[in-house]
């Protein structure tokens, strides 16, 4: 009994083989007590042997099925009960008359119950049948019923309505107790998602960060490298460190997008841009690929779209540049087109199509469904030797679905794919943007560096925990002649402002003691501070618009991500200080 009951409450036991034993031992229960009363009430021989029969065949197959695990005993059991103990019980207790009727309700519950598709539906029909024709069998031959005196009847049919209400509120309390119970376990494992999604998360931007911080080191000084006046082959080497960087830096990229969209916390900003502009930063950054592989890239752009549209720039510039850097990657020879036209929907909204079309290694059609699934590179023995982490169409399908666009792909196996991607977007400015000339020729030479601005006057203060950063701030600023001095932590910032003036400050957020954002606060609202009106900028590994947004709404007056070019610092600093 006990083994029975562990078995019953236990959830990792299927419901279905939980109700069969439940109802089996309600039932059961129920056959032993009718026995007994008709032994107690003084039934006939014939009534009790039959009751007896009915109750060991019942035992021996619900004993069967919990030892075996036999899926069908439901249906065994349906038989049993609606061609043998049903019939037996039914004429020998003086079928309406007696406590038939009741059974028969819990049977059919009982077969509902313990049953599946296709067999609870035949057995079902079976049963009905079969008690039907015991009803008409006893209504046309009254003369076999075995009558008891009206007092019995009607107490055997009183005490079968008790017992079967009875055991159907136990049921039914069952079938709550394990609603909840089954609730509780999704709502926990819903709990430990969350937790694990924000772990995740956490994980992600942490080890974002943790990578972010010596790629800056590298990047930077690997620039100052660049701008020096080098042998031609240290400036190979240091063009391919940078190569090298670039890659890194958008795998991590790609990584901590991915995590953004699975744990919900990537967003979609909206903003009015300029058509030709977002164009041309796509072309700037293709460009130079493209050739580096002697491929031709040809820009078509349709000279009615709207010049202004209103929608997520960074984003869509994303989602092109996924798709345009495979296309260049997956192109041996030939050429990368990209073009752009609009359309008016039916709805009166407005939507901008973007069809990149290569003639590169082509994708099988039975393929194709899996392109846009995360982790997973298709041909892989075939592209093996082409970097990528396989994440950049999944991402490019998460973001459109995100933005109510669409991505359809068409493709010829070994002769090239065109990919046709719809955004919708509001129009800003629906003046037409005219012939755009987006066509851009790479030079072989190297500028030389010159710095934006030269303001020795100004001073700014760098503050940060890695000593490394710290110095490529003073390295990429030198030939600015800016005055830059620096603290490796909160607690110094703080005191370094409460004696000098500086006109800007280079902030890092995560800093032991003391981090950023609270440095930040202080530097405002002390009494001995200098700076309470300085511009203050966060100069951090933390990245995307949701710390941006924060590093706003904390008081920052800029926001930059670590690793920094020298270019991006001298901007932003000219920016503030108007320079």
């Amino acid at each position: 009994m006990k083994s029975m009951m562990q078995h019953i409450l236990n959830p990792e036991i299927p419901l279905q083989d939980r109700l069969f034993q439940l109802l089996s031992t309600i039932a059961l229960t129920e056959y032993i007590i009718v026995t007994i009363y008709s032994m107690i009430s003084g039934s006939s021989v014939t009534q009790i042997l039959i009751m007896f029969v009915g109750m060991i065949l019942f035992t021996g197959t619900i004993a069967f099925r919990f030892r075996s695990g036999y899926r069908r005993t439901g249906s065994v059991i349906s038989g049993l009960l609606y061609f043998l103990i049903y019939p037996m019980t039914f004429f020998s207790s003086g079928g309406m008359y007696g406590g038939a009727p009741p059974v028969f309700a819990f049977a059919l519950v009982y077969v509902f119950l313990v049953t599946e598709k296709w067999e609870r539906v035949a057995t079902l029909a079976v049963c009905i049948v079969g008690s039907g024709f015991c009803y008409r069998f006893a209504m046309l031959h009254p003369e076999i019923l075995i009558r008891k005196e009206i007092a019995a009847e009607h107490t055997e049919s009183f005490l079968s309505i008790l017992l079967v209400t009875l055991l159907l509120c136990m049921l039914f309390t069952f079938v709550t107790e394990v609603y909840k119970t089954e609730n509780h376990i999704v709502q926990q494992q819903k709990k430990e998602i969350e937790d694990l999604n924000q772990a995740q998360k956490r994980f992600f931007s942490s080890m974002s960060h943790e990578i972010r911080t010596p790629v800056n080191a590298i990047i930077g000084l690997n620039e100052m490298t660049l701008r020096e006046n080098i042998p031609e082959e240290v400036r190979e080497n240091a063009r391919n460190i940078e190569v090298a960087s670039k890659i890194l830096l958008h795998t991590i990229n790609e990584i901590l997008d991915m995590s953004k969209l699975e744990t919900g916390g990537m967003e979609i900003l909206n903003n009015d841009y300029h058509t030709t502009s977002m164009l041309s930063d796509i072309v700037n950054m293709i460009w130079v690929r493209a050739q580096d592989k002697g491929l031709e890239f040809v820009i078509q752009v349709d000279p009615t779209l709207p010049s202004g549209l209103h929608g997520d720039e960074v984003r869509i510039k994303q989602i092109l540049l996924n798709v345009l850097t495979n296309a260049v990657k997956y192109t041996r020879e030939g050429s990368v087109r990209l073009a752009i036209s609009g359309k008016t929907n039916e709805n009166g909204t407005y939507s901008v199509l973007y069809d990149v079309t290569d003639t590169g290694i082509g994708i099988r059609q039975e393929n194709i469904p899996y392109l846009f699934s995360a982790f997973q590179r298709i041909e892989e023995r075939n592209i093996h030797t082409i970097e990528g982490t396989g994440l950049g169409l999944s991402i490019v399908k998460q973001l459109l679905d995100m933005m109510g666009g669409t991505v359809k792909v068409t493709s010829e196996y070994g002769k090239g794919s065109t990919f046709h991607i719809e955004i919708p977007q509001k129009v800003a400015d629906a003046s037409p943007v005219g012939q755009v000339n987006l066509r851009k020729t790479q030079s072989t030479a190297t500028p030389r560096y010159q710095s934006s601005f030269v303001a020795p006057e100004r001073k700014i203060l760098a503050v940060d925990d890695t000593p490394m950063n710290l110095m490529v701030v003073k390295k990429l600023l030198r030939e600015t002649q800016i005055m830059v001095d620096t603290a490796p932590g909160g607690v110094e910032a703080l005191r370094k402002t409460s004696a000098t003036h500086y006109d800007l400050i280079l902030m890092d957020h995560q800093m032991p003691e003391m981090d950023g954002i609270e440095c930040l606060h202080r530097i405002r609202t002390q009494e001995n501070s200098l700076c309470k009106d300085s511009k203050i900028v966060c100069l951090t590994a933390n990245v995307g618009s949701d710390m941006e947004k924060l590093y706003r709404q904390e008081g920052f007056d800029g926001y930059l991500v670590k690793p920094i070019r020298g270019k991006t610092l001298e901007d932003e600093i000219a920016r503030l200080l108007q320079l």
